[in-house]
């Protein structure tokens, strides 16, 4: 099984001849010194996909934590997977990066020889609150337009007993002693030419930042880890919203509705998910004198049932041609997209998401359906005011603010409708079964259709 390794680090680029300053200690802490001759391959797909999503794999000899290494984002921080040593990558790296690379082939990219002198400040018990690496760097990068250059980089990496203030003073001493941040995100990055920043354009720069966290989210779930269910699925709703707002929909269509489907599968995990937790809380609020027969268990065993499958279906999806097929368009068209420059047309569009969100709160007529509508066109108004704000300033945020507030409501009526149906569904099967009772499921049902009916009144 990979290790994980949480890493928090800052980096600096620095002249030839810079000399490391006297770095501030508190008292009672121990400097040890040590010295490595490093060499690390990296891997990536002939088209950079991994670089694309801010993550690093490579092969590393020469030092305490020689083997392979996969660098995640996991802000502010990275977390990092290692491996111990071996020829050939892992299988097991190999299946996280299947989304990432979109079944392409990892091949080796660079190769980087760095001499290192390390700093490493311990507490009074021992603990590492930092290293201060100082890299002499010789970079040869492989494929067309094949280019060898050499720099000097010094890199802080806080330890389990360090925190961010003491990252801070440390950047602060060396910058005072002539040290630039990296322009770069990584030591590849720079082996590579590639300078760190967005595209030109709020909707490639938006639609990029989903495009990677939907990535990073696909790791994730091929680690079994259930919590970015969610933020994955937004993700994927803020392109949609994006595509069907800013861009052209007659060009889109077939992408939307390819993510549409992707967001149903994980759809299937996070409503179950959801509904557990929701309808758990609501037994939990009664007393004990209305809760007849085991209702908590018909509810867990039912839901438990359902997310297994779901997890199943959602497993066999990560590992389909579909799936990769999606994966690989949705980098294509983040890759194609046009810079939007225009603020008039930036803001027109974004009016008009608004427009739509107000016509449509004013034609509920109280109907569930309808109320659902109003509130998939609150996401896309909320969304497009957080594609604009950094254009378009404080309206655009303004109408942001006030859609996630219209979002929260008309979701809380959409989960009323949902969870009404489930114990629903609930109660026949507990009111038909020997040795239970519908009667708190039919209780929690009425209670989830007043709650529906005043959250239409107040609308």
């Amino acid at each position: 099984m990979a290790e994980p390794y949480l890493e928090r680090e800052d980096k600096f680029d620095v002249e030839p001849g810079f000399t490391l300053p006297e770095l501030p200690a508190p008292d009672g802490t121990e400097l040890r010194r040590a010295q490595h001759q490093l060499r690390s391959v990296y891997y990536d797909t002939a088209d950079r996909a991994l670089l694309r999503a801010r993550m690093t794999l490579r092969r590393r000899s020469g030092s305490t934590d020689a083997g392979w290494q996969l660098k995640i984002p996991h802000a502010p921080a990275r977390e990092e997977i290692r491996r111990p040593d071996a020829p050939v990558l892992p299988a097991e790296l190999a299946g996280l990066l299947l989304g990432v690379g979109r079944g392409q082939p990892l091949l080796p990219v660079a190769v980087l020889d760095t001499t290192r002198t390390t700093l490493e400040l311990l507490a009074g018990d021992g603990q590492r609150l930092c290293e201060i690496a100082d890299d002499t760097v010789h970079a040869s990068a492989s494929g067309d337009g094949a280019v060898a250059s050499a720099w000097r980089e010094v890199e802080i990496e806080l330890g389990p007993a360090g925190d961010e203030r003491l990252l801070a003073e440390l950047g602060s001493t060396l910058m005072a002693a002539g040290a630039r941040r990296s322009a770069a995100a990584s030591k590849l990055a720079r082996a590579l030419g590639v300078v760190d920043g967005d595209p030109a354009g709020a909707v490639p720069a938006y639609l990029l930042e989903q495009q990677r966290v939907m990535l990073a989210g696909d790791l994730a779930l091929r680690r079994n880890d259930d919590t970015v269910i969610h933020k994955t699925r937004v993700a994927i709703r803020r392109f949609r919203s994006t595509l069907r707002v800013f861009c052209d929909r007659s060009a889109t269509a077939g992408l939307d509705e390819e993510l549409r489907w992707l967001a149903g599968v994980l759809g299937e995990v996070r409503d179950r998910q959801v509904m557990r937790r929701r309808l758990l809380g609501l037994v939990d609020e009664l007393p004990d004198t209305e809760v007849l027969g085991p209702v908590r268990t018909r509810i867990e065993v039912t839901l438990d049932g359902e997310l297994a499958e779901a997890w199943r279906r959602l497993s066999d999806v990560l590992t389909s041609e579909r799936y990769l097929a999606l994966l690989a368009a949705v980098d294509a068209f983040v890759a194609a997209i046009p810079a939007e420059t225009d603020r008039a047309g930036l803001r027109k569009r974004m009016r008009r998401a608004e427009r739509t969100v107000e016509r449509r709160l004013r034609h509920t007529g109280g109907d569930p359906l309808r109320i659902h509508r109003a509130r998939k066109a609150a996401k896309r108004a909320r969304y497009a005011g957080e594609l604009a704000g950094p254009v378009l300033g404080r309206k655009a945020v303004a109408q942001a603010g006030r859609n996630e507030g219209r979002q929260d409501l008309l979701g809380e009526h959409q989960d009323s409708v949902l969870t009404a149906r489930l114990l629903l569904r609930l109660g026949q099967l507990a009111g038909s079964t020997a040795g239970e009772n519908g009667f708190t499921f039919g209780l929690l049902y009425e209670r989830e259709l007043q709650r529906g009916a005043a959250i239409r009144a107040e609308l």
